[in-house]
């Protein structure tokens, strides 16, 4: 977010209204209050702080697309955040640095817009708005989170189980 918030500072002056609304406070809060204070961006950049889970939802609905920015390293090089599918069943587009673990659960065309840095996640905005695409990759991400109901996967998983029992009565037999 540090990458992201920096990015922020850089198109101030420019034609934009975006603002960037971080929920939570976890290692780099300070850090991310002191570049607010440093480039004058309290109407860009919302530190909304710790919130209760329950209330997550009305933070999504305020957001046009969520960001997940992160550095490649030993610890989220394979991770696949449950924040993605929170976002993406709230219907948002997301922006996610290319992580092995992120792009093998999520593929492409997805509704996930891949980065290969925290930093470009702000000039992609630029550009996912810019060209119109927002909404299209909202539809894409319904799409992807649609296969994901429970009800699709109690069914999935009744498949399984069916063939596993199928199996093992050949193997008896």
């Amino acid at each position: 977010m540090k990458e992201v918030a920096l990015g922020l500072a850089k198109i101030k002056n420019q034609e934009s209204n975006f603002k960037l609304l971080i929920v939570g406070e976890g290692d780099l809060y300070s850090e991310l209050k002191k570049i607010q204070q440093k480039y004058n961006l309290q109407d860009k950049i919302i530190l909304a702080g710790w919130q209760p889970y329950e209330k997550i939802p009305e933070f999504l609905t305020a957001s046009d697309l969520c960001l997940f920015p992160a550095h490649d390293n030993e610890v989220t090089h394979n991770i696949v955040p449950i924040k993605i599918y929170e976002y993406m069943a709230a219907g948002k587009p997301v922006i996610a640095t290319r992580l092995p673990g992120v792009v093998k659960e999520f593929g492409n065309n997805n509704g996930i817009i891949y980065v290969d840095e925290p930093g470009g996640v702000v000039k992609r905005t630029v550009k996912l708005i810019k060209n119109g695409d927002l909404a299209e990759q909202g539809l894409r991400v319904k799409r992807f989170v649609k296969r994901y109901s429970w009800d699709n996967i109690t069914q999935d998983f009744e498949a399984i189980l069916e063939k596993v029992c199928l199996n093992s009565r050949k193997k008896v037999e």
